[in-house]
């Protein structure tokens, strides 16, 4: 009743503001499809990330702003800490670029996730995703170049610029799981965010990504999991997942070139040893496990490079984030990496089970991808960190305005 009343009256937040804050926000979000094109200056969602921080600065030193601080702020602060601190001891051109990079995401996460989102701002912002979704789908309908003559994976462009297949999935996480969740909920034009999920499934398919189709796939059984408490909504979900299925595999699958289509199969993934990862992954156990402060410690940011090379590997990093982690920082790093992931799920498994779920999926992405800087991961974790005003955490040190600091 609640979802049917939803499409026909006037949501109680629609008198709610849009700030400055949130409208920011939004650009560095839809700008996330850009981190590929470059500049004269780097990025272009690094050139445009400057000026973004610089407002949002602003805004918090005019004192007009509303933020709150909460457990995963601290705990991202404490792992970049210890990141900062490996410099020390091993100090190469690209542990330093890392770090300073690492360092720059915390200022942005910061930046962005520190204020108290309104409702309606709150929609704006997952707004934003769907253009993010949207544009990514275009890119996708319009690549027309594949990797070889004999494998047809297709080459993803965005602006001319070409972007890595299995980073270019990710982008569609958010996309999907509030176009699942704008469609439960009967928004107006709920049709079209069947067909948002339809395309987003054939761009992925595709892209020959057996690693991104695997993480989308994570991101919505969690959400249909954990995401939905009502049995009738879930049921929803299986009857519309069913038709998604069967539409995919009736219309898109038909469409796709064979050889794509094998590399999805599991004789596929064993033959070619998931491209060279599994032998990495078991180069790198056995070298750190062979060294007791390698294990505790870590052998300092990016050192795969000089490990794996020297190893007579074509690969510099271990395309796996936690095995990524394990080697560089040891068990003290990937002990706050997982506390860290672990505080993002939990503050947000009851109050928005959503970007849960898409921290969920991006952990998937982490079984074959390597990211310190990654922006899906960073964006994804900034919106686990974000506060709104109808879910404002039990334990928080908030500041209203003028206000004094008080807890919440």
């Amino acid at each position: 009743m609640a979802s049917k009343l939803a499409t026909r009256e006037k949501p109680e937040h629609s008198g709610e503001p849009v700030r400055i804050d949130c409208l920011l926000a939004c650009l560095y979000f839809t700008l996330l499809p850009f981190t590929v094109v470059t500049t004269p200056f780097g990025s272009l969602l690094k050139v445009m990330t400057v000026p973004i921080v610089a407002l949002l600065g602003l805004r918090i030193l005019s004192g007009k702003v509303s933020f709150t601080l909460n457990y995963v702020h601290l705990l991202y602060t404490l792992y970049i800490l210890y990141t900062v601190s490996q410099l020390i001891t091993y100090r190469t051109d690209r542990a330093y670029v890392t770090t300073r990079d690492m360092v720059l995401g915390l200022m942005m996460l910061a930046m962005v996730s520190i204020r108290i989102y309104n409702r309606r701002e709150r929609e704006w912002i997952e707004s934003a995703w769907l253009v993010v979704g949207l544009v990514c789908i275009i890119a996708a309908l319009n690549s027309k170049e594949v990797l070889s003559a004999t494998e047809s994976r297709i080459v993803v462009r965005i602006l001319g610029y070409e972007e890595d297949q299995n980073h270019f999935c990710s982008y569609f996480i958010m996309a999907m799981l509030i176009s699942v969740k704008r469609f439960l909920e009967r928004r107006r034009f709920y049709p079209a965010y069947l067909l948002v999920l339809i395309l987003s499934f054939y761009s992925i398919l595709r892209t020959g990504s057996r690693g991104g189709l695997i993480g989308v796939l994570c991101g919505l059984a969690a959400y249909g999991l954990f995401g939905i408490k009502s049995i009738r909504m879930r049921l929803a979900v299986v009857l519309a997942g069913a038709a998604v299925i069967f539409l995919v595999f009736t219309v898109v699958v038909p469409s796709l070139p064979e050889d794509l289509m094998q590399r999805y199969s599991l004789a596929s993934v064993l033959s070619d040893g998931a491209t060279g990862r599994f032998d990495i992954w078991r180069y790198l156990v056995n070298y750190t496990m062979r060294s007791p402060s390698r294990m505790i410690w870590g052998s300092g940011v990016n050192s795969t490079y000089e490990i794996l090379y020297g190893a007579g590997f074509a690969n510099g990093v271990a395309h796996n984030t936690f095995l990524q982690v394990f080697n560089d920082q040891g068990m003290i790093g990937l002990l706050l990496f997982l506390i860290l992931i672990a505080a993002c799920f939990g503050r947000n498994a009851v109050r928005q089970p959503l970007y849960a779920c898409a921290l969920t999926a991006i952990m998937a992405f982490a079984m074959s991808l390597t990211f310190y800087t990654f922006k899906p991961y960073l964006n994804i974790m900034m919106m686990c960190a974000m506060t709104f005003e109808d879910t404002l955490p039990e334990h928080g040190l908030t500041n209203r305005g003028e206000e004094s600091l008080s807890y919440v």
